[in-house]
């Protein structure tokens, strides 16, 4: 058998061969599916008229919103759902005529007619008021006598000082007198003595008889003996003043001791006054409460609970006898928005409002082409948060825009809000919406630590 033996350029060759077959069968189909000339021009046209739009919206003006959710309330705390309460316990005995909840009533409508527990509470408080205003009359009367015999005793003080006073100035005038003529007696005593001892030595040289010399003698007792009474009486008057000295002090202290316990008496006695006074008040504040027991509407509005359905039934201070619903003279939005808009809302700024039932549609960017919704303004923003980051705001009609009436936009409608803040280029928007960046606050540029104010110090 004879083998056959290949020649590899001849191989080579055959394979090259092939290849160009398949290329100019694919050139001739790639040659039937291309795009015209026409068609890519236009294609090249479409994608640079698409870039130069994107950049064209980027400058677009944008209104910056924060939106926010609520409800309908009237705009006075006093206008909004209360509920009337029971001022005491007891049993309710008559219910107001065909009352039932959705019953429109007037301020002072019959409701309710509670009975206390004890049928006979009035009474018995009626008869301790008037015995504690008669205990009150009779403490009253006491603390006007003793504050008389004060007045009397402080005047006959007056007059017994006055009296004991003039007494110890007579003791003191006599006292005084007296001792003016002691010096005189002194002296005279003193004149007896010289005279006696120079005639007694005159006496004794025999120029003087014995007989004058015991006349002298007789002059010096004699005056001695005047000197000592006087000395006495001095002593005496002395005595006499520190006497009546004494007698003055005792008159003021026991006077005065009277004064005292005659001022005390009358304390006690207008302090059991004020003290009876402050037990009549408790009465009468009893005795109030047992007037209120018959229950009446606050306000004009419409019944939206009426937990008191039968006669009999027990109620204790504090229960709800109905919930009210007053009637509103002008309503609110109260909005919840996000704590990271709040800087930038301020009382006065306009709200776009949508009311649940009202088919609507609000452009955030542009509100200019919403559709059915109302005007608002921003009139208090609440000064802290509810507790988890969201801030309260009240929104008002501004004049001359209203809002439905209350037939349609009753306490308690919900409603979307969003409150109009700056205008943007909708290029930063976006760029600030991606970044999670709060909205602009103010152009202002912040202070740098040492400009900033420091915190006020408090009052000592």
């Amino acid at each position: 058998m004879t083998e056959r033996t290949i020649n590899p350029s001849s191989k080579t060759g055959f394979v090259a061969k092939s290849r160009m077959k398949t290329l100019g069968r694919n050139s001739a189909t790639l040659h039937l599916v291309q795009s015209t000339r026409f068609a890519r021009r236009m294609a090249k046209l479409l994608l640079v008229g698409l870039v130069i739009s994107i950049i064209a919206m980027a400058f677009l003006p944008w209104q910056q919103t924060s939106r926010g959710t609520g409800s309908v309330v009237a705009y006075a705390p006093q206008e909004r759902q209360q509920s009337v309460q029971a001022p005491t316990k007891g049993v309710v005995v008559r219910i107001g005529e065909g009352l039932v909840e959705g019953s429109v009533v007037r301020k002072g409508d019959f409701i309710v007619e509670i009975q206390p527990f004890a049928a006979n509470m009035v009474q018995q408080l009626e008869g301790q008021l008037t015995e504690l205003r008669t205990k009150e009359e009779t403490a009253i009367v006491k603390a006007d006598a003793y504050g008389q015999n004060v007045a009397g005793f402080t005047e006959a003080l007056d007059f017994t000082v006055t009296a004991a006073s003039q007494m110890v100035e007579a003791a003191e005038a006599k006292l005084q007198g007296k001792q003016r003529l002691l010096t005189g007696y002194e002296a005279k005593v003193l004149q007896a003595k010289l005279n006696y001892e120079r005639q007694q030595s005159l006496m004794q040289d025999g120029l003087k008889p014995a007989r004058e010399i015991e006349k002298l003698k007789k002059e010096w007792d004699v005056t001695r003996s005047e000197l000592q009474s006087v000395l006495q009486d001095v002593e005496s008057l002395k005595k006499e003043l520190s006497a009546k000295s004494s007698m003055l002090e005792e008159k003021r202290l026991i006077a005065q001791t009277k004064i005292d316990y005659a001022r005390a008496m009358q304390q006690d006695a207008l302090g059991n006054a004020a003290t009876i006074r402050k037990d009549i008040r408790d009465v009468e504040i009893k005795l109030a409460e047992m007037s209120r027991l018959v229950v009446r509407a606050p306000r004009d509005g419409t019944i939206f609970r009426l937990p008191i359905y039968e006669l009999g039934q027990t109620i204790k201070a504090g229960d709800s006898i109905l919930t009210l619903v007053p009637d509103t003279t002008q309503n609110a939005v109260e909005l919840k928005i996000n704590g990271n808009d709040m800087p930038l809302v301020e009382t006065g700024q306009e709200v776009r409002l949508q009311f649940e039932g009202w088919p609507a549609v609000q452009f955030a960017g542009w509100p200019s082409v919403a559709i059915g919704t109302f005007s608002g303004q921003v009139t208090t923003v609440d000064a802290t948060d509810d507790g988890k980051g969201q801030f309260r705001i009240m929104v008002t009609p501004i004049e001359g825009e209203p809002w439905p009436t209350d037939r349609y936009l009753r306490q308690g409608v919900r409603a979307n809000g969003w409150v109009m803040l700056r205008k943007v280029s909708l290029g930063y928007e976006i760029w600030r919406q991606l970044n999670g960046f709060p909205v602009i606050v103010s152009d202002v540029e912040p202070k740098s630590k040492e400009e900033k104010s420091k915190p006020p110090k408090m009052a000592k």
